[in-house]
């Protein structure tokens, strides 16, 4: 059976056999009608709340993921970082990030902005 059917079945018995009797056919019909536009409504508004609730989730799915990205880029930074204090990256190390500054599609000028952040070390 139908959710719609199920719908006017159940609204059908909440008429009192009297008030079945009372009403013509089209009195029954426009009330059906009026009930399942209801019903109808009522499911709209809930897809729209589930719809910002997912939106939601999405958005703060991807708000962690940047945030996992940048703790991920400041820990490895920092495990360069040491293992350079500590004379343990070799100059092919250093020749290869160097090679990696120069690379992507950055302007010349941010190019030499992100060297100048490494004299000391390349």
């Amino acid at each position: 059976m139908s959710d719609i059917q199920e719908k006017k079945d159940a609204i059908l018995k909440k008429l009192s056999n009297a008030q079945q009797k009372k009403l013509s056919l089209q009195e029954q019909i426009d009330y059906l009608k009026k009930e399942q536009e209801q019903i109808l409504e009522h499911a709209k508004q809930k897809q729209n709340v589930l719809k910002l609730k997912q939106q939601k989730l999405l958005s703060e799915a991807k708000a962690q993921e940047r945030k996992d990205e940048t703790r991920r880029k400041i820990l490895y930074g920092a495990w360069i970082n040491y293992k350079q204090k500590n004379n343990q990256l070799s100059q092919e190390d250093l020749d290869d990030f160097e090679q990696f500054l120069n690379t992507g599609n950055k302007t010349e000028e941010n190019r030499q902005k992100d060297k100048s952040l490494f004299k000391g070390i390349l």
